[in-house]
């Protein structure tokens, strides 16, 4: 069974992962407005959450 923890954190990825996608989509037409905000958030949740001192690995 998926804890909830590991549902929130694939959750966040495919939403990322859309947000990064569609970004580069938008990039490609010459907005690059959203590529940078969506990659801006992707720096931020992984250095928020993911490198938690003490709580990871």
């Amino acid at each position: 069974m998926i804890s909830m923890k590991s549902f929130s954190a694939v959750s966040v990825d495919l939403v990322m992962g859309l947000i990064l996608g569609w970004g580069i989509l938008l990039a490609v037409k010459g907005s690059w407005r959203f590529l940078i905000a969506g990659i801006l958030a992707y720096l931020i949740a992984i250095s928020r959450i993911g490198c938690q001192a003490g709580k990871s690995h």
